[in-house]
């Protein structure tokens, strides 16, 4: 298929000027702010063409004499990459190893005798993946540069939603706000435009048969109102291109009744995800590897995220490097990903990463319970929890393990889940009988109740009295599966259970204890042993979590509240507890009798009671 004339996700490029249409009052709006300051801040909403008119309409504005742009992604590191790639640049090995970054601008100044540009795309990167130290280094490296008066113009591009992380910076260099442009997205007379003036365009091929057909491609990307998001105007007419030259490739033909086959715009960034991810399923793996796949570059606030390849071995240890590198090769060839320097990939746009993060797969369904497991048990629990071998007797709690297991199995973001009630919810039959039981078909799973025994044992004291070491094997893994009759493997899926977590600030008292447990939950975590984490704790020690944010800094993002059991769900465990045990009602109102006797005066039914009244019941019975 011949190479379509239009950008898709992808930026229009100094070399793209024929067909960059629309911008002329952005253009030179930026232009002229280069006679005037040498800080510029381009920002707008994600989609705009903040990149594109950067590298395309304000690089063509120049001769080449005048013209030396170097540009910057955070990549790992802001400053470590604005380094590299200045040090990438200095063909004539003219940097001393002392340089400072003014002296390295300077020094390719004078090797050049071109201005230089910096170009910082995508910089809110900086205040998404970045913490304060790259932040107040940066900005102190800026300060120093500008200070110098050298013959270097920076230009910032940022979404707009991020602005006010600039505040930190504006205080070290008051006049980052003062020559700025915003991007608004793109206006109907200028998006006509862009489709007219690509259609003329003689070597593309394309014979538009009316002037309103741009009118109805507008309204199908904008829903009939309000201005264009340059990128769905793109990959609308990507796809439009793509179906038309099916249909004819000598003649590319834009009318009415192309616009209405190819649908909405929501329609056409959905369907092209499902499309290659389709390709992906038949050609590959799985649909549901896929998603899990490409969440892996998506933000945990749902933009995209550059990753460098040794990180996603790190960040999916299940997966070979084979496999890591077939998946890699497709998802860049079908224009989902795109690669960067430094071994890096990202998604092509945010409007993908948007996608995919709405996008649930469908995940690993709850396993049936094991025929392992006795149904000719007593069903009553007494004062006791269940425990993990009453599961078969453990009624109407199957919404709250199904939606527990989906979060800790399902939910790729976090490898941690925090469960909290309070006394009396049930909890810990929650784990014992309802969850561990499904958990243990799939994966090693281990159940650990902290309590003072534990924390005063020999291992355990061990433990709390070091710091782990960071790259050395978690020992507190080792721990946790030291009666495993085989040890499970670095790649494995794990997933550990700590209950009553409240009795680790209870009985960690000595000097460093609770903080060295923090630390190596955290070092577990870190360490990239494909685990999973579930920490049960009681409502009334919820806030002294937050200690522990600085360690584990995700740890209050996936919660899972226990609420206490409502009348109706308490009829249904008394019905199959009856049954169960081989009790006949004589009227099914006894049912809500009974509920009614175990009901506290707030409404909430208290476990304990309805299990020592059937039992007595039973006993009376028997």
């Amino acid at each position: 298929m011949k190479q379509s004339p239009f950008k898709f996700l992808d930026a229009y490029e100094k070399q793209d000027k024929d067909i960059f249409f629309g911008r002329e009052t952005e253009v030179d709006a930026l232009y002229q702010m280069t006679y005037q300051t040498n800080l510029m801040l381009v920002y707008g909403m994600s989609g705009t063409g903040k990149t594109s008119l950067i590298q395309c309409g304000l690089a063509n504005c120049f001769e080449s004499s005048d013209w030396f742009a170097i540009s910057i992604r955070r990549q790992e590191n802001i400053n470590s990459a604005l380094i590299r790639e200045l040090r990438s640049r200095d063909a004539e090995d003219s940097f001393e190893p002392d340089f400072t970054l003014p002296q390295m601008v300077h020094s390719l100044y004078l090797d050049y005798l071109r201005p230089i540009y910096l170009i910082f795309d995508q910089f809110e990167e900086l205040y998404i993946l970045g913490d304060e130290t790259e932040q107040e280094t940066f900005i102190q490296a800026m300060h120093d540069l500008l200070d110098a008066d050298l013959p270097c113009k920076v230009v910032i591009a940022i979404r707009e939603e991020y602005l006010a992380h600039l505040s930190n910076f504006e205080r070290s260099i008051p006049r980052l706000f003062d020559k700025r442009l915003r991007v608004e997205p793109m206006t109907r007379a200028n998006a006509r435009r862009v489709i007219l003036e690509t259609a003329k365009n003689p070597k593309f091929n394309i014979h538009l048969c009316a002037d309103e057909v741009a009118d109805d491609i507008i309204d199908s990307v904008t829903g009939g109102v309000g201005r264009v998001q340059l990128t769905y105007l793109q990959v609308f007419l990507d796809k439009m291109y793509r179906m038309a030259w099916l249909r004819d490739a000598t003649d590319i033909i834009f009318d009415e009744d192309l616009v209405r086959e190819v649908g909405k715009i929501e329609d056409v960034l959905s369907d092209f995800l499902d499309e290659q991810i389709e390709v992906f399923a038949n050609e590959i793996a799985s649909r549901d590897e896929a998603l899990r796949w490409l969440r892996a570059f998506v933000s945990e606030k749902g933009t995209k995220m550059p990753v460098n390849r040794h990180a996603l071995i790190e960040r999916l240890p299940e997966m070979s490097e084979p496999k890591l590198n077939i998946f890699l090769e497709f998802f860049v060839n079908r224009r989902i990903l795109r690669p960067l320097d430094n071994d890096q990939y990202e998604l092509t746009h945010d409007s993908l990463a948007a996608r995919i993060f709405q996008t649930h797969p469908k995940g690993t369904p709850l396993p049936e319970l094991s025929s392992a497991y006795p149904r000719d048990i007593s069903p009553f629990a007494g004062f006791a929890p269940y425990s993990q071998n009453m599961a078969a007797q453990f009624f109407g709690r199957e919404e709250e393990v199904t939606t527990l297991f989906n979060q800790i199995v399902n939910e790729t973001q976090t490898r941690l889940t925090l469960v909290f009630g309070q006394m009396g919810v049930g909890k810990t039959s929650l784990m014992l009988a309802g969850l561990l039981p499904r958990l243990e078909v799939l994966y090693k799973s281990s159940y650990l109740r902290i309590n003072r025994e534990w924390t005063q044992s020999i291992l355990v004291r061990d433990l709390l009295s070091v710091e782990p070491q960071p790259g050395e094997p978690p020992i507190l893994l080792d721990l946790v599966f030291e009666n495993a009759p085989v040890q499970p493997s670095e790649t494995e899926r794990k997933v550990i259970i700590f209950d009553q977590f409240e009795e680790a600030f209870i009985w960690m008292q000595a000097p460093g204890q609770l903080l060295h447990f923090y630390l190596h939950l955290a070092h577990l975590l870190e360490s990239r042993r494909n685990c999973d984490l579930v920490l049960v704790v009681r409502d009334e020690f919820f806030s002294q979590l937050q200690d522990m944010e600085a360690f584990i800094p995700n740890i209050l993002e996936e919660q899972f509240r226990v609420r206490p059991v409502d009348p109706r769900t308490a009829a249904r465990i008394i019905t199959q507890m009856a049954e169960r045990a081989g009790i006949t009602f004589e009227r099914p109102e006894l049912v809500q009798r009974i509920v009614q006797q175990i009901t506290e005066p707030d409404g909430k039914v208290n476990l304990t009671y309805l299990q020592l009244y059937m039992e007595r019941l039973y006993a009376a019975a028997g």
